[in-house]
């Protein structure tokens, strides 16, 4: 049985799950990801870069077309069972490869922030954005409305990230 809901709340948590849902392969692992969940009109991404077992890596995006579904919803029931993710994979070439990981092989060797959330902002609307990457000995993640200035230690990464999307988000 499909599930129905009139909450734009329900809607927003199962749209968060399928962008999330990225089905790994055997012997792949995840290196870094990166999120967007606008608090109100947008497209909720998510990107992931994934090693595999010979060490390609590929670059996964999924992305809720809210703009077609809420084409399909005007009368504000919402079927949580049929929301439309876009989907796609690349493969980064083998000097993105190397770029990316040189980053995070920098990224080792200093001390890394706790939190790059700006907490002296008042923000009245804005994006939640989750970034994170694996580093040998750690996981490191982050969540932020507004970034602070240390944001631009992981510039590169999040440029690599963007950049064969840049059409969708």
């Amino acid at each position: 049985m499909e599930r129905f809901s009139n909450r734009i709340e329900a809607l927003m948590s199962e749209a968060k799950i399928e962008i999330e849902n990225f089905a790994l392969k055997n012997g792949e692992n995840i290196i870094a990801y990166l999120s967007e969940l606008p608090s109100m009109s947008g497209f909720p991404y998510k990107i992931i870069l994934v090693e595999n077992s010979e060490g390609i890596v590929y670059s996964r995006f999924r992305q809720w077309d809210t703009e077609y579904d809420f084409t399909r919803w005007d009368n504000g029931i919402f079927n949580l069972d049929r929301l439309r993710i876009i989907t796609e994979e690349n493969i980064l070439s083998k000097t993105e490869s190397a770029l990316l990981k040189e980053h995070l092989s920098q990224l080792e060797k200093i001390q890394l922030p706790e939190n790059i959330n700006e907490e002296n902002v008042i923000i009245l609307d804005s994006s939640l954005w989750k970034f994170g990457f694996i580093l040998k000995n750690k996981n490191i993640d982050y969540t932020w409305k507004a970034a602070t200035e240390d944001i631009n230690l992981f510039s590169p990464i999040l440029d690599l990230m963007r950049e064969k999307y840049l059409d969708r988000i």
